[in-house]
């Protein structure tokens, strides 16, 4: 039998009022120890005779349709109950009373004794069999709502984990592109004192649906060149900022910047300014997209190569 304070506990944890962590070390130990799962099918039988008596307080009476009774099997056990006693009280009202001389011959003597006995082993196999029933029942019914629970609890996990990841990639993005502004700026300035050489991109490419990408720009940097500008035009001016990314020939990204687009000519243009020690001879791809990474408008292949 249960001791007192384990069976309360069993009690709160079959109406719903344990914490979340209470609930899983006793979820654990009953998957894990049938002494205890054994406990917890008597706990579970004397709240629905409690129930169905109408002994709960009513506190507890709703704390037992809302969080025990969520299931049909549930629901099932407590009706084959109500019936039980149902059955039970109406047999034990509705017995005649046989008269006194009747129950002084030798035949009527044998029948009580004889019922008796048929009454106490059937009842005993009875009890044995709805036993074994419902601890198998209640076995698989507990296991499937805990591993009901454990699911959801890691979706929840695994949801509110993804979301602190996209926050961390978002602050991460902005603050390069922060910082690729910043020196944007240092590069501005450095460029009135600076040798400089201005490569004018035009429009560039999205890869094409037929034959790859566009073919590579080559651009020579001079000897001595401490300052590369790049000029990307725009065919149509529809962010407030744009996203400028670098990545060499490994698609590893070299630079990343958050920039605004000025006025270039008779249109508008992204100019982007880069130390020319960050420009390495070799294949780069450079993409020119809306705020956020929201949309490709462009990109440019270039190969970079030294005189």
């Amino acid at each position: 039998m249960p001791t007192l304070e384990s069976g309360e506990k069993l009690t709160r944890y079959l109406l719903g009022e344990l914490s979340a962590e209470e609930r899983i070390q006793v979820e654990d130990r009953y998957l894990t120890n049938a002494e205890f799962f054994d406990e917890l099918v008597i706990a579970e039988d004397e709240l629905i005779d409690d129930y169905v008596r109408g002994e709960l307080s009513r506190s507890n009476r709703e704390l037992f349709e809302r969080n025990f009774l969520c299931s049909a099997a549930r629901q099932e056990r407590v009706k084959s109950a109500r019936a039980l006693m149902k059955f039970a009280d109406t047999h034990a009202t509705s017995t005649p009373i046989p008269s006194r001389r009747r129950l002084d011959s030798p035949a009527m003597r044998l029948i009580p004794a004889t019922g008796f006995i048929l009454l106490v082993v059937g009842g005993l196999l009875l009890v044995i069999q709805v036993r074994n029933l419902r601890s198998d029942l209640h076995r698989l019914e507990s296991e499937q709502l805990a591993h009901n629970q454990r699911q959801k609890d890691l979706e929840q996990l695994l949801t509110q984990q993804k979301l602190q990841n996209d926050e961390m990639v978002q602050a991460l993005n902005r603050e390069r592109g922060e910082r690729g502004q910043l020196e944007q700026d240092v590069a501005r300035l450095r460029e009135r004192q600076a040798s400089s050489v201005t490569f004018a991109l035009g429009f560039g490419e999205i890869e094409r649906s037929r034959g790859g990408p566009a073919p590579a720009t080559k651009l020579t940097v001079p000897q001595g060149t401490e300052i590369i500008r790049l000029r990307l035009d725009l065919l149509k001016d529809e962010y407030q900022n744009y996203m400028v990314t670098l990545e060499d020939a490994r698609q590893r990204e070299t630079w990343r910047g958050l920039l605004q687009s000025t006025k270039a000519g008779a249109g508008r243009a992204v100019v982007v300014r880069f130390p020319s020690r960050l420009l390495a001879p070799g294949q780069y791809r450079l993409t020119l997209s809306g705020t956020n990474n929201s949309e490709v408008v462009s990109e440019f292949h270039l190969d970079i190569t030294r005189k």
